[in-house]
């Protein structure tokens, strides 16, 4: 069984299915044109290798089936900390120094005895249609989730992205429609794009519409490039990450310093929100990260994060970071 092996990734491709790779992997700093490979970093880009060539690939048309529930044992995560960050942030929006900024907190949880975390791959690689799942594991840690948000999706000088930005619950879906402060939020996201990628080529910005989540709701805007030369990945990722909907706006050092601060203070694993990606056949295709877990041993980490802008309030803010947590534990099959 691929999960029984020391080292292992997954990725489901929208129309190849579920690419798995079974390890040792070699590690390249550089992308590996023309090899299968997956892109595994944290989110502040820091690992010298992070494009791994494993040693072998297995394509599974076949849905995978889900095991029962993991029991975890979760320990929620601490209300006056995000206070604490929150106020901070306010005063950095008040002052025009940020527009927008993603905190994230992580609530901590061990696995019932005899369980393995693990078993979050198959949970993962179940999920619906409109989510992607992504996995990578060696020894005892690894990082799994189901994420809706691709970063890019790039052939040759055609590149694919989308702004996923403002979150509400289904019920709430027509005022959310007209809500002023989540299409701000929204838009933020959609205006940085623009900026970052129309002096590329002839880019095209769909309607804004929604994504269903099943018990979350998304504002969604698509955007293609032609762009005017063919460029490697690593150009693209550069380029687009952190784009808003994760990062910071205006995007800076000292912006995503103070950003790294804040996450790490709300105990938030390096892995979230970071970049992973897959090549196959001439193709890349990069996800957000989200919507998923990090463990190392019997601990998990359940990462959430949420866009403050000036009109959020930290009650919203607070009861959105629990509703996405709720949704992560339903979708990955979570005690």
């Amino acid at each position: 069984m691929v999960l029984q092996c020391p080292a292992g990734a997954m990725f489901r491709h929208p129309e190849k299915g579920l690419v798995v790779g079974v390890g040792p992997f070699e590690e390249c700093a550089e992308w590996p044109e023309g090899r299968t490979a997956f892109y595994v970093n944290d989110f502040f880009l820091s690992a010298e290798k992070p494009w791994k060539i494993p040693a072998k690939v297995c394509v599974l048309s076949e849905r995978c089936s889900r095991k029962g529930a993991l029991p975890v044992q979760w320990e929620a995560p601490s209300p006056a900390a995000f206070v604490q960050v929150f106020e901070e942030i306010a005063r950095e929006l008040k002052s025009g120094r940020l527009v927008k900024t993603v905190p994230a907190v992580a609530e901590k949880g061990e696995v019932a005895r005899g369980r393995s975390p693990r078993e979050i791959v198959l949970s993962a690689a179940s999920a619906p249609d409109y989510l992607y799942p992504y996995a990578y594991w060696e020894g005892d840690g690894g990082i799994c989730g189901a994420t809706p948000e691709i970063l890019f999706r790039q052939r040759g000088r055609r590149l694919e992205t989308m702004a996923l930005a403002g979150t509400a619950r289904p019920e709430d879906i027509e005022v959310f429609r007209d809500d002023a402060k989540e299409i701000h939020e929204h838009e933020i996201v959609v205006r940085a794009l623009l900026s970052r990628l129309s002096p590329h080529g002839n880019l095209v910005r769909a309607p804004r519409g929604i994504m269903e989540l099943g018990t979350l709701v998304h504002f969604l805007t698509p955007l293609a490039l032609d762009a005017d030369e063919a460029m490697p990945p690593g150009f693209w990722l550069k380029l687009l990450h952190p784009t808003p909907a994760l990062g910071c706006q205006p995007c800076t050092p000292e912006t995503l310093g103070l950003l790294k601060q804040w996450r790490e203070r709300l105990r938030c694993p390096v892995s979230f929100g970071a970049p992973f990606g897959l090549s196959m056949d001439g193709e890349v295709m990069m996800l957000v990260a989200i919507r998923g877990v990090e463990w190392k041993g019997d601990r998990l980490s359940l990462t959430a994060g949420g866009g403050i802008v000036e009109a959020s309030s930290v009650t919203h803010e607070w009861r959105e970071f629990g509703l996405k947590r709720a949704a992560i534990k339903r979708a990955l099959g979570l005690g």
